[in-house]
């Protein structure tokens, strides 16, 4: 025996604009969430790139007969590949107090390390090299997820 469906006479009622409508409102929502997260990154990446200059520097400043105008001289070089140099600010403190045994970097406040200079610093002594910079300067986007905020980078090593 053949079976044989009824053909449905009723119509589906069109969704005329229901997609229009639906893009309208998640679309926005959906590239906010996108720039946020290239922000972000962003930042991260400035984060390590003064990471990886302030490290750097340190490291040529650590040997013997460097000074500190070559020193900042070379962590701008490299900050320029990546965005303004002009607009960070490059420091080169005296980091004796890392020399204790039980020293917690998180108490220690940067600022308040008294200056060295590396011409005349003797093998062994610590030295730090901060680099600074407004995120407000290098951000991709008007600066209003991250307003007002500095990024850091440091990085503590032995004269030679």
């Amino acid at each position: 025996m053949l079976f044989v469906r009824p053909h449905r006479l009723t119509r589906e009622t069109p969704r005329r604009g229901a997609t229009l409508v639906e893009t309208a409102l998640t679309l926005p929502v959906f590239m906010l969430f996108l720039a946020a997260i290239l922000e972000f990154g962003h930042y991260y990446l400035v984060a390590h790139t003064l990471n990886a200059a302030a490290r750097r520097g340190a490291h040529w400043g650590s040997f013997q007969g460097a000074s500190n105008s070559a020193v900042i001289a070379r962590v701008k070089d490299i900050l320029g590949k990546a965005f303004d140099a002009n607009q960070a600010s490059v420091v080169i403190k005296d980091a004796s107090v890392f020399d204790g045994e039980s020293v917690n970097p998180g108490s220690i406040n940067f600022d308040s390390l008294p200056s060295i200079d590396l011409s005349t610093a003797e093998m062994g002594d610590f030295f730090a090299v901060q680099v600074q910079v407004p995120y407000d300067n290098v951000s991709l986007l008007p600066p209003f997820w991250v307003q007002g905020a500095t990024v850091t980078g440091r990085a503590v090593m032995r004269h030679e």
